[in-house]
């Protein structure tokens, strides 16, 4: 039996509350204690570019897919938004990116051209595939509710911790703080679109798994990021 909107909205925050990769993942637990290596967090930084540097993969195909008229003009917002930052007032999100990582070691040069994890190329595999080829309200589920739905309240203490324990500035840190509030207002706001156009049961049951999977498949992502010897990040 469907559950209705308000309930399965409550249902799909506690899935991702449960598993909380961006604050819970032991790899990030140890960020949050600064026990990482500058190097190993500038190859967190290197590999999530490669996740969702080209935003334009995976929140356009939602533009193009979404059927309701004010949901695909809120995903135009969010798209200029990650193109241009000049709703925030920043920069291209792609281009924060880069000066976080260039801050912490890297280079304009190899941040364009990661060489991706398995683990990494797995996630971004997994995403193009659900926003170009499943219907699009799973697509939207599993970037901005499983995905976007990470980053609020974490973003703003990696962008503290980056400052205060590795020596960033508070410009250098821009891609964290930007989106504290933008991923707020686009996870939040997917969540309800989810819940209203998931309507019958084999719709719920559906984005329930594309949610679970996106979840495991992300922990997983930082699961290879804490077995990356450090001679290979010195590579």
């Amino acid at each position: 039996m469907a559950l209705t909107s308000e309930q399965f909205s409550t249902e799909l925050q506690k899935m991702v509350a449960a598993r909380r990769v961006f604050w819970d993942h032991p790899f990030v637990e140890k960020f949050r204690r600064a026990q990482l290596s500058r190097d190993q967090v500038r190859h967190w930084i290197e590999q999530q570019f490669y996740l969702t540097g080209r935003v334009h993969d995976l929140i356009g195909p939602l533009y193009v897919h979404c059927e309701d008229a004010q949901v695909r003009a809120e995903i135009l917002n969010n798209l200029i938004e990650e193109e241009t930052g000049k709703m925030s007032g920043s920069a291209p999100h792609p281009e924060l990116y880069i000066r976080l990582g260039e801050a912490l070691g890297s280079t304009r040069e190899r941040m364009l051209n990661i060489q991706p994890l398995p683990e990494t190329l797995a996630l971004r595999t997994w995403w193009i595939w659900l926003v170009e080829k499943r219907p699009f309200v799973e697509g939207l589920a599993s970037v901005s509710v499983a995905g976007e739905g990470q980053v609020p309240g974490a973003a703003k203490e990696f962008a503290r911790i980056l400052e205060q324990e590795y020596g960033l500035t508070h410009e250098q840190s821009a891609f964290w703080w930007v989106h504290e509030e933008a991923d707020r207002e686009h996870g939040n706001g997917a969540m309800e679109i989810v819940a209203k156009l998931a309507r019958t049961d084999e719709e719920q049951q559906r984005v329930r798994a594309v949610v679970r999977n996106t979840l495991e498949l992300m922990w997983r992502f930082f699961d290879a990021l804490a077995e990356t010897p450090a001679k290979q990040l010195a590579a």
